[in-house]
């Protein structure tokens, strides 16, 4: 277990360590000179929304193309520069594809969120910028299994195809307007197996309103009819292909456990509010007939920016040209309310077979108002949106015959003939590049090919193809870039081998990276069949049997020489400044620079004062290695605030060794004023490869250091623990009260209100009853000896309410209720008149004193906190 203190406080003021400042830098531009400083205009740390991903393949097209790539290209994508970052360790195999969303509050700080759904109908979710060898714990981790229940056991019908066990197999959807994350979960229950759908809010995992199971009914005479009626049934129907949002509402579709029993193709359109999922639609393509299954790999169903909806079916019945409703083997279009629209079925339809035209799924060109989709026969088509073709017979067919490969017969833009791709048991990918557009198919046991896309035609023979052949279903490829600019796009695959690969997207004959050049580094196991990468924000998520992988940037110069044993000092973002070395170790960020004084007085042994004049900001990390994996060391990190000047617009978080060191740091709160150095220490041990990784992530704004030290224990013991605490809560330093910190939760506001303080003993400054923080909130204050008596004391001023019985609320003081239904006002026993309510308790075990707050009436407030 590694030994892990809490920073002391200075000899000057009480410990402040819970809210950070965050850096924002400014691009300055001398007009009429070439001239640039190297400040950035915009928070390193707040990736663009258009980074998020919230459906399958980035898209409602589910093109697999993610235009908004603005790290990652065909230069920095190698073995030297680009690896695996973090592995997330998960509790089941993940079919569904990983979302992500920026900037997400999740418990009152700031991340980047990759989120993981597993078919044991667990979902998690990851911070995405983690870069670590020991992963963190999840932000959050839910089950969707009601109690009792279980993912259903594959040995449950005689397909194989899926093991152990089926939960969550469909890639969810998000809706990002509402932070809702829509889910389809399968378990057993007494025996019967059960399709619930979940809204669950993104910030906990929490359901929003209560789960609905999937049921239904549709008129029919097909297979498994009774009475005119085809009942939905969950032991035959597999949920595989994506959730998708389109319309203000959102549709889910099945497929089949390997041609068995009575299915069929259903798709359910729900409405939903903010309290409530309702069937309004229902679909049944086989409704006379059987089969026709949409599967496409996961990938089934898509919608136009108009909002029809479309799939290709599997094997399956077939009748729509004598005016029947059974649509197997064949591309078909919906409106909104799933009512057919138009479909084109190949002349072939009718000769049956297992040929599966959904094997693959569809790709939309919306632009070109076209879908492409090629199944186990791997003949690609071409088929306008607008007028799709409907069905052409042949009258000279004969199956299997000489006309079976004819690409003259249907009424379509285009069709290839029969093997011109390999069987597709994915969705094509589609790229819009500097010099035009392409379309890629990966092969079963094949290469992943790439067409040339112009005119609303494909070329006739492939333009590159991979030197590689992929096992299974032969991955699911994606492509990058940032636009269409030149040398940005990289086409991304992984196939039965578990190697994640990377190609030139104009050339796929130039492999630019694989995770077996440096498989001790990035080498991944347990590979998924369907697998689809996500790329975005520099970053490519890769679902795995057991686990989430996270690749990126690893490394942005040549690896530096090794630290000596005794340790190392780094001028974070800036030149050798004796005895600190240059910056070097870090993985992320920027750098930026100041002219202004630095007031080192209150900094416990500071660096020499051009340390604090430079620094490094965004979301990065420093990996140090070459220390001893026995004994401890000292981590003294160097701050300055040299860009802001009020508390609270600079916050953020720093972990060393995964552990959490700094919450929510304010380095100007902290110091007490701006250009004031201030140094936080901690006392760890090296991990059993002698490294040390102390990362920083930003909540508000960026996170920021201009210096940090790793030296051996021995030369600078830590300091004391804490013995007082003093909190103006929802404002700033109020000497001796420090600004508001240890919180999580709730909000602030403040008041010009003159404050009677005559009725209190020892009161706090006025101030501090000025301000406040309101809601349901928690303030968790660390740094004590376990176990150890101390005395708190909760200020209060009613400055809002005039009447008794207004405001209500509960307080807890490490789990104990220490106030119950309070009153302010009544306490106080008038409006603006402050009151003090004192407790004695202990710390816990873990060093920390916790005060919760709990709403009964209006909100919860409190003015100031003092721990003596």
């Amino acid at each position: 277990m590694r030994a892990f203190v809490l920073p002391a406080p200075s000899a000057t003021r009480p410990r402040r360590r819970s809210v950070l400042l965050s850096w924002f830098t400014a691009l300055l531009v001398v007009a009429q000179t070439l001239i640039t400083v190297n400040l950035s205009a915009t928070p390193a740390h707040a990736a663009a929304a258009n980074t998020a991903v919230t459906t399958l393949r980035d898209d409602n097209a589910h093109s697999g193309q993610y235009p908004n790539e603005t790290v990652l290209n065909t230069s920095n994508v190698t073995s030297s520069q680009f690896g695996k970052r973090v592995s997330y360790p998960v509790d089941g195999q993940l079919y569904a594809q990983p979302l992500y969303l920026p900037n997400l509050t999740i418990s009152g700080a700031t991340h980047n969120v990759v989120f993981a759904a597993t078919e044991n109908d667990s979902v998690y979710a990851f911070d995405a910028d983690a870069f670590t060898t020991t992963a963190p714990a999840p932000l959050w981790k839910v089950s969707l299994l009601p109690a009792g229940a279980q993912a259903v056991p594959s040995s449950f019908q005689a397909c194989g195809d899926l093991q152990p066990i089926i939960g969550i197999t469909s890639t969810p959807v998000i809706d990002p307007t509402t932070n809702t994350m829509f889910v389809v979960a399968y378990d057993q229950e007494n025996g019967k197996e059960v399709y619930r759908l979940h809204a669950l809010d993104v910030t906990t995992g929490a359901d929003k309103w209560p789960a609905v199971v999937i049921q239904g009914s549709a008129p029919g005479t097909g297979t498994g009819s009774v009475g005119g009626t085809i009942a939905f049934d969950p032991s035959v129907e597999r949920q595989r292909s994506a959730l998708v949002l389109a319309n203000g509402r959102l549709y889910v579709s099945f497929t089949s456990f390997c041609d068995i029993g009575d299915y069929h193709g259903w798709i359910f359109g729900y409405s939903y509010s903010n309290n409530a999922l309702t069937v309004a639609y229902l679909y049944n393509d086989t409704a006379n007939g059987s089969q026709a299954g949409i599967w496409g790999g996961g990938a089934g169903l898509a919608a136009d920016p108009a909002g029809n909806l479309y799939f290709m079916s599997g094997n399956g019945t077939f009748d729509a040209d004598s005016g029947g409703v059974d649509m197997g083997q064949s591309f078909v279009r919906l409106n909104s309310s799933l009512q057919r629209q138009d479909y084109f079925a190949p002349f072939t339809a009718k000769c049956g077979g297992d040929n599966d035209l959904g094997a693959g799924g569809p790709l939309l060109i919306p632009s070109a108002n076209e879908v492409i989709g090629a199944g186990k026969e791997g003949r690609p088509y071409v088929v306008s949106t607008t007028n799709m073709g409907g069905f052409t017979a042949d009258p000279n067919l004969v199956c299997g015959g000489t006309d079976y490969n004819r690409t003259d017969i249907d009424k379509i833009v285009q069709e290839l003939p029969v093997g011109s791709v390999g069987s597709l048991f994915s969705t094509p990918g589609f790229y819009n590049g500097p010099n035009g557009q392409y379309v890629y198919f990966s092969e079963s046991g094949g290469p992943t090919v790439a067409y040339s896309f112009s005119g609303g035609k494909l070329s006739a023979t492939p333009t590159s193809k991979t030197p590689e052949s992929f096992g299974g279903t032969g991955g699911d490829a994606v492509v990058s870039s940032n636009g269409t600019a030149a040398g940005s796009g990289v086409l991304w695959t992984e196939g039965g081998d578990s190697v994640l690969r990377a190609y030139d997207a104009t050339n796929l004959g130039n492999e630019l990276y694989n995770s077996s050049q440096n498989q001790a580094r990035d080498g991944i196991s347990g590979y998924v069949k369907f697998t689809s990468p996500v790329v975005t924000n520099g970053q490519v998520f890769v679902g795995l049997s057991a686990s989430l992988a996270i690749f990126g940037i690893v490394a942005n110069q040549p690896p530096p020489p090794p630290p000596l044993p005794n340790g190392v000092k780094i001028n974070a973002g800036g030149p050798a400044v004796s005895p600190f070395v240059a910056d070097q170790y870090f993985t992320g960020g920027a750098t930026s620079g100041s002219g202004n004084a630095i007031d080192l007085s209150g900094a416990n042994n500071p660096a020499p004062a051009a340390v604090y004049q430079t620094n490094r900001y965004g979301n990065f990390s420093y990996n140090v290695g070459g220390l001893p994996t026995s004994g401890t060391y000292t981590v003294r990190l160097h701050f300055a605030e040299t860009y802001w000047k009020t508390a609270g617009a600079r916050l953020f978080n720093v972990t060393v060794n995964g552990t959490q060191a700094l919450n929510s740091f304010d380095i100007l709160a902290t110091a007490g004023a701006a250009n004031k150095a201030v140094v936080e220490q901690f006392t760890v041990t090296a991990n059993s490869s002698g490294r040390l990784t102390i990362q920083f992530a930003s909540v508000k704004d960026n996170a920021q250091v201009n210096g940090i030290e790793i030296n051996p224990s021995s030369s600078t013991p830590p300091p004391p623990p804490p013995t007082a605490v003093q909190i103006n809560a929802g404002g700033p330093a109020a000497s001796p009260f420090a600004a508001d910190e240890y919180f999580t939760g709730g909000a602030t506001a403040g008041t010009g209100n003159t404050i009677d303080v005559s009725g209190v003993a020892n009161p706090a400054p006025t101030a501090v009853y000025q301000t406040n923080r309101y809601g349901n909130f928690t303030y968790t204050i660390p740094g004590f000896t376990p176990g150890s008596t101390h005395t708190v004391r909760l200020h209060f001023a009613e400055t809002y309410w005039t009447t008794p019985g207004a405001r209500l609320f509960n307080v807890l003081i490490n789990g104990a209720q220490a106030l119950n239904s309070f009153d302010i006002l009544a306490t106080a026993g008038a409006a603006n008149k402050a009151v003090v309510e004192q407790f004695t308790t202990a710390a816990d075990s873990g060093g920390h004193i916790t005060v919760q707050f709990v709403t009964v009436k209006d909100n919860a407030q409190v003015n100031g906190i003092e721990v003596l």
